[in-house]
C-alpha cells in the first residue's frame, strides 16, 4: 500500500520551507560577516545556531502547512473533492509565499539596521504607505533585497510545484478506512507538535530559545522573521500589555529623580547616580535564593501557620532582615525580573520576553564587569517565561536546569525538587569559588502546584495539609543547603539573600492581597562583614541589587529604580498585580484598579475599611509614588536607557 500522496505533498512543501529558510539564515551569516568586519564567530556555536534555527523554521513551516493539511486530509479520507483541494491547497501555498518571501528578504537589512530580527515595529510608517516606500526604495541595497525577495518566491514555487507533482498521482488502490484514519491522526499529532516547537508541556517554542550565547549575533542568528514577526502581531493584536499611562512624562521624571536622588550628568539615564563607597571593596560571592510563592503568611503573618519555617525565621534573627519587603508583581518572572536588574513590575508586562532585547545592567553585568562568574539555577524547563533566553543575554554566563540532572530525579513538570537543585549546583560552587568571586541565583519551584513531596525525607513533617508539608519541605532544603555550603571555604566569605519571588494569594481581605506581596528578604552574612539587624522601612524587590552592590562596597552607576536601604530608605513601596497597582506604608495600603475604583486601607489589622475619603492626602501621596515610578520606568524603557546609556550625551527629556 502506498504512502499517501497528500503526506507525500506535505513533506516535500515542508522540505522546500526548510531549504529556503536555511539558505536565508546562510545569507544573513553571510552578509553580517561583510558587513561587520570587527564581527568573529565560533563555528560550533554557528552549527548550534543553524540546529536551533531548524527548530523555528519548522513551527512556521507547520503553521504555514496545517490548512492544507486539514482539506487533503479530510477529502483523502472520505474520497470526496480530492482534485479540487489539490487545487486550492497549492494556489493556497503559492499566496502565502509571497508574504513569506517578503519577510524573509526583508528581515537581513532590517537586522543590519536594527539588530533585532524582523517584528511588527517595521510596519511603524504603515499608515504613511507611499512615505515607507519611497524611504525603502531610495535605499541604496533597494534593488539586491528585491531580487533576492523574486529569487525566494521563484525557489518557493518551484519547490511547491515539485509538492504538487506527487498529487497528480493517484493511489493504486483504495487504503481501509482503520488505515486511512490512522494516518490522518499520526500525522495532524506530527503537525501540531511541528508548530508548538516543543514536547515539554509547560511552554512552547519563544524567541528566548534562540538565546544559549553571550554573543548577541549567534543568539539571533537561530530565529526565523516569519516567527518573530508572527509573534510580535499577535502580542500587538491581542493587546499583549499595557502601555504605561499613568502621570505626565516629565513630571514622573522630576518625581524620580528627587524620590532616587539622582545626579545630573552622571549618564544618559536622568535617574542616574554614582555610587562610591569610602569602604574597602569587599569581593564576597553572592548567593540569592528566590523562594517559589514565599509569602510572609507562610511564616506567620496575617494569621498564617507560624511553625512552617523553623529555619527562615532563626536564620532572621541573625541576619539583616528586612519587615516590609515587598514582590514587584505576582508572576515568577516579575520576581526574576526585578530582583536581578531592580525595575518595577509594569501591568501585566512579561518583561522576560518583552524586554529580551532592551540592553539591561543589572546585578549579573556588574558583578561579571569585576570579575565574577554568573550562576542562573532552576529546577525546570530552562525555556518557561524565556527565562534562559533572557538571562544569557543579560549578564548569566550558565543557566543550570532540568536538563542537567539526572533524570531519575525529575518528579514533575516542576523538574526536580528543590533539595537535589542545591545538591546538584553546590559542587558547581566549588569550582567556581576555586577561580575567583562568583554570584549563584537559585529558583526554586517546589513550593507550586502540583505539589510534589519527596517520598525519602530526612525530616518528619509536622503539618497534615500537603500544601503546608510543601512549605516545611523547602524551609528544610533551604537549611540543609546552608549545613552543606557551611563546610565549604567560601561560606564565610559569602551574602546570601533569600527572599520570595512573590508571595501566594490566600483569596482573603484585598482583592490585591498583601499575602501575593510580603515576602521575607533576608540578608545573611556569615563571614560578619555586614551586621545584622532589622530594617523597618517599605522596600522591594528592585532594591536587592543596589543593597548587595552596596554591601560588597563596588563603585558602580545606579540606573535603576533600585536603592541601596542601608542608605537610602523609602516611606512607601509600589507594587503591580497585572491590572491593578499597591502601594504601601507602615500605616496605609493603596489600591488602583484599571477601568474601576481606588481604595486605602489601614493595613495593620487588614481592616476592609475603605478610608480614602477620609484620608485623600494619603491616597494622593501613594498614588503618586506609584503612578510617577511606574511611569518614569515606562520613560526609560521607551528611550532604551534601562542601562543607563552612553555617558557622553544627556537624553532629551519629554
Amino acid at each position: 500500500m502506498r504512502f499517501p500522496p497528500f503526506l507525500v505533498f506535505l513533506c516535500r512543501a515542508y522540505l522546500t520551507l526548510i531549504g529556503v529558510s536555511t539558505l536565508l539564515r546562510l545569507i544573513l551569516l553571510g552578509v553580517a560577516l561583510e558587513e561587520w568586519r570587527g564581527l568573529t564567530v565560533r563555528s560550533g556555536q554557528v552549527l548550534q545556531a543553524f540546529v536551533i534555527g531548524w527548530r523555528f523554521d519548522t513551527s512556521v513551516a507547520c503553521y504555514l502547512l496545517a490548512l492544507p493539511f486539514l482539506l487533503l486530509s479530510i477529502t483523502w479520507l472520505f474520497g470526496k473533492g480530492e482534485r479540487r483541494a489539490r487545487q486550492v491547497a497549492h494556489v493556497f501555498l503559492l499566496v502565502l509565499a509571497l508574504p513569506v518571501a517578503l519577510m524573509l528578504a526583508a528581515d537581513i537589512p532590517w537586522f543590519l539596521h536594527n539588530y533585532a530580527r524582523l517584528s511588527t515595529s517595521a510596519l511603524a510608517w504603515a499608515d504613511d504607505a507611499g512615505f515607507m516606500l519611497g524611504m525603502v526604495a531610495g535605499e541604496g541595497s533597494f534593488a539586491k533585497y528585491a531580487l533576492l525577495f523574486v529569487g525566494l518566491y521563484a525557489l518557493l514555487a518551484l519547490g511547491f510545484r515539485w509538492a504538487k507533482a506527487e498529487l497528480l498521482r493517484e493511489p493504486a488502490q483504495r487504503a481501509t478506512l482503520p488505515w486511512r484514519l490512522s494516518a490522518v491522526l499520526l500525522s495532524g499529532l506530527v503537525i501540531f507538535l511541528g508548530m508548538r516547537g516543543r514536547l515539554d508541556e509547560k511552554s512552547p517554542l519563544q524567541p528566548g530559545t534562540a538565546y544559549f550565547s553571550d554573543d548577541p549575533f549567534i543568539n539571533q542568528l537561530g530565529l526565523n522573521p516569519v516567527f518573530t514577526f508572527g509573534t510580535s502581531l499577535e502580542r500587538s493584536l491581542s493587546g499583549g500589555r499595557h502601555h504605561v499611562q499613568l502621570a505626565d512624562e516629565e513630571q514622573a521624571l522630576w518625581y524620580a529623580v528627587q524620590e532616587l536622588g539622582a545626579q545630573p550628568d552622571v549618564a544618559r539615564s536622568p535617574i542616574a547616580r554614582r555610587v562610591q563607597p569610602t569602604q574597602p571593596v569587599f569581593k564576597g560571592n553572592v548567593v540569592i535564593i528566590l523562594l517559589e510563592s514565599m509569602s510572609r503568611f507562610k511564616m506567620g503573618a496575617y494569621g498564617g501557620p507560624p511553625n512552617l519555617t523553623p529555619f527562615l525565621s532563626a536564620l532572621e534573627k541573625v541576619s539583616l532582615s528586612c519587615d516590609h519587603a515587598y514582590s514587584a508583581g505576582i508572576h515568577t518572572y516579575n520576581g526574576i525580573y526585578s530582583t536581578l536588574y531592580s525595575f518595577p513590575a509594569l501591568y501585566d508586562e512579561q518583561p522576560l520576553e518583552n524586554l529580551l532585547n532592551k540592553r539591561h545592567k543589572g546585578l549579573a553585568n556588574v558583578l561579571r564587569d569585576n570579575g565574577y562568574s554568573t550562576l542562573f539555577c532552576t529546577t525546570h524547563d530552562p525555556e518557561f517565561d524565556n527565562m534562559k533566553g533572557f538571562l544569557t543575554a543579560h549578564g548569566f554566563d550558565r543557566v543550570i536546569s532540568e536538563d542537567d540532572y539526572p533524570q531519575e530525579w525529575v518528579a514533575s513538570t516542576n523538574g526536580v525538587p528543590d533539595h537535589r537543585m542545591f545538591e546538584h549546583v553546590l559542587p558547581e560552587l566549588n569550582k567556581l569559588a576555586a577561580k575567583g568571586p562568583f554570584l549563584s541565583v537559585f529558583m526554586t519551584t517546589s513550593d507550586h502546584k502540583p505539589y510534589i513531596l519527596p517520598d525519602s525525607l530526612w525530616f518528619e513533617p509536622q503539618s497534615t495539609k500537603l500544601e503546608d508539608r510543601i512549605v516545611e519541605y523547602v524551609d528544610r532544603s533551604v537549611a540543609r543547603f546552608f549545613e552543606l555550603a557551611s563546610a565549604q571555604p567560601w561560606y564565610r566569605n559569602t551574602v546570601f539573600v533569600i527572599l520570595g519571588d512573590h508571595g501566594v494569594n490566600m483569596g482573603h481581605t484585598y482583592d490585591m492581597p498583601l499575602a501575593f506581596h510580603h515576602t521575607p528578604l533576608i540578608f545573611h552574612v556569615p563571614g560578619g562583614q555586614v551586621s545584622p539587624g532589622r530594617i523597618s522601612a517599605p522596600c522591594g524587590q528592585i532594591d536587592v541589587a543596589p543593597t548587595v552592590l552596596g554591601m560588597l562596597n563596588l563603585p558602580w552607576t545606579n540606573t535603576t529604580m533600585g536603592l541601596d536601604i542601608r542608605q537610602r530608605q523609602r516611606t512607601c513601596m509600589y507594587f503591580c498585580a497585572d491590572d491593578r497597582i499597591g502601594c504601601i506604608d507602615p500605616e496605609f495600603y493603596f489600591i488602583h484598579r484599571v477601568g474601576a475604583t481606588e481604595t486605602l486601607y489601614r493595613h495593620e489589622r487588614l481592616s476592609s475599611e475603605d478610608l480614602s475619603a477620609l484620608f485623600p492626602e494619603k491616597q494622593d501621596s501613594l498614588r503618586s509614588e506609584a503612578f510617577n515610578m511606574m511611569q518614569a520606568t515606562q520613560w526609560l524603557i521607551d528611550h532604551d536607557l534601562l542601562d543607563g546609556g552612553a555617558p557622553e550625551t544627556q537624553a532629551p527629556l519629554p
